[in-house]
């Protein structure tokens, strides 16, 4: 579901290419899904024709991060573009 130009801003505020994500969720993945995560507070607005901004809050055990994704779409798929993490102090 990401566009092949994806890159994120993570809550550490280092930046990563599609590849380092896409491995990364990989070996998430092979893990039993963690407890205790939730999200809330879900907003979406359009920014232009065919691109939406998605946000919304992501609370884990030790820490609490507001998540902001952008949707793109091309040739009837919608891909994500850009996704950030930004720790909630």
């Amino acid at each position: 579901m990401t566009a092949d130009d994806f890159w994120e801003i993570g809550a550490s505020g280092k930046a990563y290419d599609r590849e380092f994500v896409i491995e990364n969720l990989l070996e998430c993945y092979k893990k039993p899904e963690p407890e205790g995560w939730s999200c809330s507070e879900f907003s979406i607005r359009q920014l232009a024709e065919g691109l939406y901004q998605l946000n919304y809050i992501l609370q884990q055990p030790d820490r609490r991060t507001r998540r902001t994704t952008l949707w793109r779409k091309n040739d009837d798929a919608w891909r994500i573009i850009f996704h950030q993490g930004t720790i909630i102090t």
